[in-house]
């Protein structure tokens, strides 16, 4: 096992966040969502471009899983051996429990045949096999079919990335089959109109960052040099600005922009990032702690959105602007609770310990 990449931590809670963000703005009045978007490029681009975060994850989650699998499931590597049961079961702990709470709550209240089916499929996390996996059973879930996958083809992954030169090969038939996808099988004369809006569900779409995950670890040595960071934080920065304000394109995807501007983003947390104050930004107890909780957070936030709704704060804010944050603040304070006290007390089996909450004395 490779050493933790700490500043990754920081990734997961801005990533966590950011994605709550831009589901809470998207999720008001169509009225409410004009007004934000009329009244600064906060609303208009930038929390928006939030929604993107999901492919962060893709590539964080491909080199977080070779840091602690690569070397036993590598063939060839003297003195390791892996357990496959004992991989599946970490798995299933991390994701099934909270993951299986939140689709019965669901089905609970929205009781009908068609809650109990795509619960169902849920609850097996095997959903991203069907030919239209469009649920809306928690509907943010659709992430976690994906991820599933991957689980499923991570021998085969390693197996890509043990030779070089392999790896390179494997990276650029996944882009290519990125753009048959979206240019060929992503149409109507293939698919549905609601699986082209949905192309993320489909693990071709998004390999390409699953493998520049995977990439970014065999070079983790070359790359990760301290020496870059300036040069990283830089090139990120230009790149994300740039997504922000025009969304270029490559090949005609601005996907691809977005994935040599997350790819930046990984090098400089890689690096460990700027220290100011002997304290780092990426790299911190709060960070930390947020992205022990960031699959719950990710998981859980719109339906802490949904019991907002219910209370009417819309009747009582005439301002969409403290609208929003209202929304933003109290919602994300009960995701975090929620998914704390579900975590700690009712799942504390799962993994991956929550740290002490040191940062709040």
């Amino acid at each position: 096992m490779i050493g933790r990449y700490n500043s990754f931590d920081g990734l997961r809670a801005i990533g966590a966040f950011g994605i709550a963000m831009m589901h809470y703005m998207a999720n008001m009045r169509k009225a409410d969502v004009a007004f934000l978007e009329e009244s600064s490029i906060l609303y208009k681009d930038v929390i928006p471009f939030f929604t993107m975060f999901v492919f962060l994850f893709f590539l964080l989650s491909a080199f977080s899983m070779c840091c602690g699998y690569y070397h036993d499931f590598a063939s060839g590597e003297e003195g390791t051996s892996f357990d496959v049961e004992r991989f599946f079961n970490k798995r299933y702990k991390r994701i099934f429990p909270f993951f299986s709470l939140l689709v019965i709550i669901d089905m609970l209240m929205n009781p009908s045949m068609e809650e109990l089916v795509q619960g169902f499929s849920d609850l097996t996390l095997a959903f991203n096999f069907l030919p239209n996996p469009d649920i809306h059973v928690i509907g943010v879930g659709w992430f976690i079919g994906v991820i599933f996958v991957f689980y499923m083809l991570f021998p085969w992954f390693v197996y890509l990335l043990k030779n070089k030169w392999r790896a390179w090969f494997a990276w650029g038939v996944a882009l290519l089959m990125h753009l048959l996808v979206v240019n060929y099988y992503l149409t109507e004369q293939f698919v549905l109109p609601s699986e082209i809006a949905n192309s993320r569900h489909n693990i071709v779409f998004s390999f390409p960052f699953f493998i520049t995950g995977g990439l970014l670890y065999v070079y983790r040595k070359e790359l990760g040099n301290k020496r870059y960071k300036f040069v990283y934080l830089t090139l990120s920065s230009i790149c994300t600005i740039l997504q922000i304000i025009i969304k270029p394109t490559i090949f005609g995807e601005n996907i691809i922009f977005l994935l040599l501007t997350f790819t930046f983003w990984i090098l400089y947390a890689m690096t460990g990032g700027i220290c100011w104050k002997n304290r780092r930004f990426l790299d911190n107890r709060i960070m930390r702690f947020f992205s022990s909780l960031s699959m719950e957070i990710y998981l859980c936030h719109m339906m802490m959105f949904r019991v907002l709704e219910r209370l009417h704060l819309d009747k009582l804010i005439g301002d969409s602007i403290v609208l929003y944050w209202a929304y933003f603040i109290l919602g994300i304070t009960m995701t975090v609770l929620f998914s704390y006290v579900v975590k700690k007390v009712l799942f504390p089996f799962a993994g991956n310990r929550i740290p002490a909450l040191a940062f709040l004395k």
